[in-house]
């Protein structure tokens, strides 16, 4: 979304319980963050789809920052994929 990734920052900085704790120790699965995934321009939008079509089970979608409605709530300013 429409943010500076602070929240990010903080959470990857976290210490107690640290980000690799949470992911070892409850064994939770990040598919995709713009900061640490891998994924990128097609291959992005297909596991995006994925999700959608429920070809991959998600729990939870986690959105950071703002969502940038634009001029005459255009999203223009927020786009991907062509949308």
């Amino acid at each position: 979304g429409g943010a500076c990734s602070g929240n990010t920052m903080s959470f990857l900085n976290a210490e107690e319980p640290t980000v690799c704790d949470l992911i070892a120790d409850f064994g939770i699965k990040v598919l995709w963050h713009p900061s640490l995934g891998l994924e990128l321009g097609k291959n992005l939008q297909n596991l995006l789809w994925d999700c959608i079509s429920g070809k991959i089970s998600l729990d939870i979608l986690v959105f950071e920052g703002s969502v940038v409605n634009a001029p005459n709530g255009t999203g223009e300013w927020n786009r991907f994929a062509d949308r």
